[in-house]
């Protein structure tokens, strides 16, 4: 065996996972440890204990090169991001790291909109939004000022595990960009958006492109370590986003929408994220619920766990639910209503409604919440050449079916998306053995779903529903 190798992990909300593979692509180890699980001390509150958190990567690490001794290894990292993590000068955290989804800010959010909105969108490309860090910090300053005076660092979560493994302090463009800073044209730091929260420009790590090597570290090995990037950005390279005009949706956890371009149209309904392809950029949605709504829904109805039903109850039950329809947002909503107040809802129960229009309901809501940000990536003109489905949910083959009729287009079921994968070919591009082109025809389609006529009709119909109830209710959230 070549001693050359080449590893991904991915530091995930819920569970951590690492893969080894070699120069041919087969896989030499691969493991996964349960990640130290987000905590809400309040309503609206998502936070992690970043020692804690770091405590079960450390597991995994050693776990996954336990035996393994005398190899180069190049490994790829990507984590849940942004998270907000406030160091002092010895690293160690000074508070719980504020995680993306996390909706306390929505008053600072709405300060920025109105006095800052124009500016930040045309330069980071973004909308002000929850999971950037610039809401996050004026929050810091008005609530707990002495964190941000006695920080030495603001960490994302990638920089935090690339410090506590290299002592190194730096953050990768694709993270910096959604945590606001960056803009988006130069891929420089914007003076201008620091200037507006007030921050200082070396409380923040040094910035890197994606595939360049950080830090070294020796366990037995010759391990490089890359500068981390996001977990949806690592999803997206291992489905082979490399190259433009293909849409893809990943149902997982959250919902994730990515159209690959590389004439990124600001707008504020969507994200833009960088690619680690260079001159790439992924035009995006992001839904801050998906499976997380379903299991939700099913744990309300004492089916806790039981994910496997979902097939046989969307086969018993008719399309559109008995005309009941929901909106998912239980923590807020990210793209395209960017409303951190929203709140899930449950419209047209009547007395012949069933525990099982209540669960269709539920899978539809989020087909609806996906057909809403594909619909605002399309007004901006954008045509996709292929579009993609991945992730957890599509495990049940007929959820991909009913997204298919709600959006109307022939969808191309793929492997799931890895992100272990993806960063395991940032790694191979950081070793300056492979480019990028290596990679650009990786797309491997597993199955084809048309849209049934039948159901595109009453799809079309409670989806138009389902926009206005969120318009009528928006005011009162």
């Amino acid at each position: 065996m070549s001693r050359t190798l080449f590893a991904g992990i991915d530091a995930g909300t819920t569970v951590i996972k690492g893969i080894i593979v070699d120069e041919t692509g087969q896989v030499v180890r691969r493991h996964s440890v349960q990640a130290e699980k987000p905590t809400t001390p309040e309503p609206g509150y998502a936070e992690v204990d970043p020692e804690a958190y770091f405590s079960s990567f450390s597991s995994l690490f050693n776990d996954l090169f336990k035996g393994l001794s005398g190899y180069d290894v190049y490994l790829g990292l990507s984590a849940m991001a942004p998270v907000l993590i406030p160091v002092d000068r010895n690293g160690r955290p000074l508070m719980k790291g504020l995680l993306y989804n996390d909706a306390r800010t929505w008053r600072e959010q709405e300060d920025l909109k109105r006095e800052y909105g124009d500016l930040i969108l045309r330069v980071n490309g973004n909308p002000v939004n929850q999971q950037q860090w610039l809401p996050k910090i004026l929050w810091l300053k008005r609530n707990k000022p002495k964190v941000l005076e006695n920080a030495w660092k603001l960490l994302d979560l990638t920089s935090y595990l690339v410090y506590r493994l290299t002592g190194e302090t730096v953050v990768d463009s694709t993270v910096m960009l959604e945590e606001g800073f960056l803009d988006y044209r130069t891929k420089k730091l914007s003076g201008e958006i620091l200037d507006i929260v007030g921050l200082d420009e070396n409380k923040l790590p040094g910035l890197a492109n994606t595939v360049d090597a950080v830090g070294k570290i020796h366990n037995g090995n010759n391990i490089t370590l890359n500068a981390g990037t996001v977990d949806a950005i690592a999803g997206a390279v291992s489905l082979g986003l490399m190259r433009e005009n293909i849409l893809a949706i990943i149902l997982g956890t959250t919902g994730i929408i990515f159209y690959s371009t590389k004439k990124p149209i600001p707008s504020s309904k969507l994200f833009i994220d960088l690619s680690p392809v260079p001159d790439l950029y992924y035009v995006c949605g992001a839904t801050s619920s998906a499976g997380s709504f379903v299991d939700f829904m099913l744990d309300l109805l004492n089916l806790t766990g039981k994910y496997h039903i979902l097939g046989s109850v969307l086969r018993r039950t008719k399309p559109g639910a008995g005309g009941l329809v929901a909106l998912p947002y239980l923590v807020g909503e990210r793209t395209p209503i960017m409303d951190p107040r929203a709140r899930s809802i449950f419209f047209g129960i009547s007395n012949t409604t069933t525990r099982e229009d209540t669960i269709r309901a539920s899978v539809e809501a989020v087909a609806y919440s996906i057909r809403h940000n594909v619909d605002e990536i399309e007004k901006l003109g954008y045509k996709t050449n292929i579009t993609l489905v991945t992730g957890g949910m599509t495990k049940t083959p007929e959820i991909v079916q009913t997204l298919a009729s709600v959006l109307n287009k022939k969808i191309y079921f793929v492997s799931e998306a890895s992100e272990p994968l993806g960063d395991t070919i940032v790694a191979k591009v950081m070793s300056g053995l492979y480019k990028w082109s290596d990679f650009m025809g990786n797309i491997s389609m597993r199955k084809i779903f048309f849209p049934k006529k039948e159901e595109v009709f009453v799809y079309q119909e409670l989806y138009q529903k389902y926009l206005k109830i969120y318009a009528n209710l928006k005011d009162i959230f």
